[in-house]
């Protein structure tokens, strides 16, 4: 295994060749979730783009019912029993394509290394079919695994008014952050303009003056329907105009240290 490491990272950085990819991770959202994810991912696919929704707590054998259909297999069937990413792919109605995750490893073992770094191979060539990858890690813990959020150059953060909500979007950013520069995105939930504006001057203080990132805030997710439209739409044209990043490999080199450096610490494995 220790020759084989090697020869298997040297492989994959022959491979990050190519078309740039717009990957965006969302993160932080301690179990609320009410469906930014999917409806960011809709409202993409609503402008013309081709859109792939990674959920990395979805298994397979799971309705999804955002996007109406049925998911026969994720991420870990692909490391541990062999099959193809594109068996995992499901085409939504709407435009927009999904992979489940698939977090539970206690249903079999747990896949070797090389099996992890050839999943990221196989993703990475994946992600250059289209115009935005998100990656919805909100229902997971991302920064604690080789989780695809590392892959990721932009970042939105959800964050909710509570003090230890606040402390939670920091730490994420302080280790995102650690290892290797990329865009972080304020999000709200149940939180008022003037609250949510406090938090926001409040955490991009801290993160400029210890880590010398500022953060945007991209406002607060609308309680009422009537107004979610256009918040998405408004998203939708914010993310659209973020720099796509200026190497072509993105992150998926930061993703395969962070893999490296832990392969002990992989379990469950990339899609947790």
């Amino acid at each position: 295994m220790a020759k084989l490491l090697p020869d298997q990272a040297e492989g994959l950085r022959r491979l990050f060749v190519g078309e740039r990819r717009r990957m965006v991770a969302l993160v932080g959202s301690e179990q609320r979730d009410r469906g930014v994810a999917h409806k960011l991912a809709m409202a993409l696919a609503a402008q013309s783009k081709k859109v792939l929704l990674l959920d990395e707590s979805l298994v397979g054998g799971k309705w999804f019912d955002p996007l109406q259909v049925e998911v026969h297999y994720d991420l870990s069937d692909v490391m541990v029993h062999g099959l193809e990413i594109d068996q995992a792919l499901v085409a939504g109605a709407c435009g927009v394509d999904l992979i489940a995750g698939g977090e539970d490893f206690a249903r079999g073992q747990s896949p070797a290394m090389e099996a992890r770094i050839g999943l990221v191979n196989a993703f990475y060539r994946l992600a250059g079919q289209y115009d935005v990858v998100l990656v919805d890690a909100l229902r997971s813990e991302p920064v604690k695994r080789p989780s695809f959020v590392w892959a990721c150059e932009d970042v939105i953060v959800i964050c909710g008014g509570e003090g230890h909500c606040t402390t939670r979007a920091y730490a994420y950013i302080k280790a995102m952050h650690e290892n290797g520069d990329r865009r972080f995105h304020l999000l709200f939930e149940q939180v008022d303009s003037l609250r949510a504006h406090g938090l926001h001057r409040s955490l991009a203080s801290v993160s400029r003056r210890h880590l010398h990132v500022m953060p945007e805030s991209l406002g607060n997710v609308p309680d009422n329907d009537l107004f979610e439209a256009d918040f998405y739409r408004q998203l939708t044209a914010a993310l659209l105009r973020w720099p796509l990043p200026e190497n072509k490999t993105g992150h998926f080199p930061a993703l395969m240290r962070h893999l490296l450096a832990n392969p002990g610490k992989a379990q469950p494995a990339l899609a947790r």
